[in-house]
Formats: C-alpha cells, sequence, structure tokens
C-alpha cells in the first residue's frame, strides 16, 4: 500500500481525538427539518454515510441510477438495510444489480461487489434550532462482481473504504461536506484504481410547499472523485482513472416512516485519462421506510 494511503487512513482515523468527546445540549424543536424522527430525517442522496437512524431502528432502502455516456450507459438498482445498533452506530449492507450495462458494443448485467459498513458517530452537538455531526465510515467491498465482464461488474478483489462525514441541520438549511478513500487490492496482476472522493451539499427546507406531516427539501450536491489508473495483468491501463466532479439537484421528501428522493446529475468537471466515454447525466433516486423495534 503506498505511503500516502497509510498517512491519509491515519489522519481519518485519528480525528476523533481532535474533536473530543460528545457534548449534550437541549433537544431541537420538532420544526421544519426536525419535524420527522431523526431516522428520516434529510441526509444525502449520493453522498457516502450519514446513516445513524437510532437505536433499534430497520430501515431498508432500494436505491438506483442510471448514467448515460455517448456510447455507454449504467443502470443499477441496489436493495439496502441500516440497522441504528445505538444512536451512535449503525451497519450497512448493499447488494448492488447491473440490469443491463453498455460499453461500447459490449453488454453486460449480474451482481456487483456487495459491501458491509459501519459507521460511528464520534462527535455530535445540538442546540434549540440545529444540530451538528461528525461520523467515521467504514467499508468492506465483497468480490462477488465479475471483473472479466465488459463492462466489468466489480473489481474482482476486496476493497476497503474509509471517510468520514460533517453534517450541519437547521430549521431551513442542511449542509454536509464527506472526504474519503476507496482502496483496492490486486489480484492475478490486476487492480482497479484506488479513488479519492470529496463530497459536499446543501439543502434548502421549503416550507410553504410542505403536505401536512412532511418534509420537503431542495437539495444540491457535488460528487467528486480523484481515481488512479487501473492495472490490467500487470500493466498500467492508460485509458482509465481521472478526476471527476458531478452537480445533481434533487428533492427530498420525508414523513414520520418514509423517504423519497429523486435527482439528476450534470458533469461540470471530467478530466479523464486517454480515451474514455464521458458520462452526459445520470438519473438517481432512494425509496426507504424505517421500522422501529
Amino acid at each position: 500500500m503506498k505511503k500516502k494511503n497509510l498517512i491519509l487512513i491515519a489522519l481519518l482515523s485519528l480525528q476523533s481525538l481532535l474533536f473530543g468527546k460528545e457534548e449534550e445540549t437541549a433537544g431541537t424543536l420538532p420544526i421544519g427539518n426536525f419535524s420527522v424522527p431523526t431516522a428520516t430525517q434529510i441526509s444525502p442522496l449520493l453522498g457516502f454515510g450519514q446513516l445513524l437512524v437510532g437505536e433499534n431502528v430497520f430501515f431498508p432502502q432500494i436505491t438506483g441510477s442510471y448514467a448515460r455516456g455517448h456510447s455507454s450507459y449504467f443502470n443499477v438498482i441496489a436493495p439496502s438495510v441500516t440497522y441504528g445498533v445505538r444512536d451512535d452506530l449503525a451497519l450497512f449492507f448493499l447488494a448492488p444489480f447491473d440490469i443491463r450495462s453498455r460499453e461500447d458494443s459490449s453488454h453486460s448485467s449480474g451482481i456487483r461487489d456487495v459491501l458491509l459498513q459501519a459507521e460511528y458517530g464520534f462527535y455530535n452537538t445540538s442546540g434549540s434550532d440545529y444540530t451538528f455531526q461528525a461520523t467515521v465510515v467504514a467499508n468492506v467491498q465483497f468480490p462477488t462482481g465479475s471483473s472479466s465482464k465488459s463492462p466489468p461488474t466489480g473489481a474482482g478483489s476486496f476493497s476497503y473504504f474509509l471517510g468520514t462525514t460533517y453534517a450541519y441541520t437547521s430549521f431551513n438549511w442542511f449542509a454536509f461536506v464527506s472526504p474519503g478513500a476507496n482502496l483496492t487490492t490486486r489480484r492475478h496482476g490486476t487492480k482497479f484504481g484506488n479513488s479519492y472522493l470529496y463530497q459536499w451539499g446543501f439543502a434548502r427546507y421549503i416550507k410553504q410547499l410542505s403536505p401536512q406531516g412532511w418534509v420537503f427539501d431542495l437539495m444540491l450536491e457535488f460528487e467528486g472523485a480523484y481515481t488512479e489508473k487501473d492495472k490490467i495483468r500487470g500493466k498500467t491501463n492508460p485509458d482509465s482513472g481521472g478526476n471527476v466532479i458531478f452537480a445533481t439537484p434533487s428533492v427530498w421528501l420525508s414523513s414520520k416512516r418514509w423517504i423519497i428522493q429523486w435527482g439528476i446529475g450534470f458533469p461540470i468537471i471530467q478530466n479523464l485519462n486517454g480515451h474514455q466515454d464521458k458520462i452526459r447525466y445520470s438519473i438517481d433516486y432512494n425509496l426507504g421506510i424505517a421500522v422501529q423495534f
């Protein structure tokens, strides 16, 4: 593993020491974004983490993404489930499926790499009208997909993710920033490039349009990722890796049990290495229901 990867992991793991212990203050008033339970309060559509749903809450979701390029498309649906072990600890399992994807003249489908994730809230402070929360996120991705398909449905080996999230929520506003790193491993001389994520976004509660008992927000997210080049059978693939940033406006709707999200993303930066098809747009959605035990 490269030295810079080890340094990044060490910095992310030690952030709890910098923030100190959790600060306890009075609970927030049930107004605006806080008028629904923790499990269905606003969170990103595409950003990782921010899945602390509360103790003994079981939260199944269906997410999906359709991305269209000039000569390619990707259509993925991903059932998932989150379980709140404690208010500050949640486990998350995701099993994505490639319904049908295309790259040039090749098509593929099938299960992608499934992942198991843990998220811990190492810092939380709140007042009557706001909350601020910081979490650390770690997951392992199992090689259930295929790296030999075209386009591939998996990395062909185990991958590991580590990141942190920082989120501020008030009655009318929500903002977050999330850095992270996805580190792949080598198998039979093939290794997909490591990815370094930088995500941020904000949302505004739309009071006058909210139906009775529902929270309605308009959100804008930015998903940035720098990806290293792949190595195929020991040789570097020049047509891989690069830096991309997507802007994704979306709609958030939630009640005491349900969440509904929908958005459409557009690239604002696509600096890709070599010859790679560029994505023109993506359509993303999420549907979930919270069950309290």
